[in-house]
């Protein structure tokens, strides 16, 4: 889905009318807005009538789809939206834009290529592949990553950036 980005995932039917819950991707936000496409895993697309926040999940609504069993048949389902109608915060990127990138110190040293992201506990980490093999795990924040310089720059923390560095406890 090039171009297109997950925004959710399609819950069981609410009611009789073909409404549905949707899991938000927490990371995206707020997304179903009247109008929107939606596009299905397979290639289908769906268009939001009305939607509404229902704690954690969204509760919506699709052109055409009209009772609990057309509903039903949707649950599962991933809904991906065009990235274009996504807004952004302004220091944000999309993972797949900076995938790939090499990865240097504020020195200009090559400390690997980005490989990937995992979630952490406080932060998302930037998986860094080190070109001798190794890996690196560093906190994605504005201290000590810059995202929008080509190649990704890394503030060097004593001991983060070190594969000799002792495990701590």
């Amino acid at each position: 889905m090039s171009g297109h980005a997950i925004v959710g995932t399609v819950g069981k039917p609410f009611g009789l009318h073909g409404e549905v819950y949707v899991l938000p991707d927490p990371d995206i936000g707020p997304t179903f807005r009247p109008g929107l496409a939606c596009r299905l895993p397979d290639g289908a697309s769906l268009v939001v009538a009305d939607s509404r926040a229902h704690g954690r999940r969204t509760i919506v609504a699709f052109e055409g789809v009209t009772d609990r069993e057309a509903a039903e048949a949707l649950r599962g389902a991933t809904l991906a939206v065009a990235r274009d109608d996504i807004p952004l915060a302004e220091d944000a990127h999309w993972v797949d834009d900076v995938l790939g990138r090499e990865v240097v110190d504020a020195a200009g040293e090559t400390i690997g290529v980005l490989e990937g992201v995992r979630d952490g506990a406080a932060h998302d980490l930037l998986v860094i592949a080190r070109h001798d093999g190794g890996e690196v795990l560093v906190p994605a924040v504005d201290e000590l990553v810059d995202l929008a310089a080509d190649p990704v720059i890394v503030q060097p923390v004593p001991g983060l950036l070190d594969p000799d560095a002792p495990e701590r406890e």
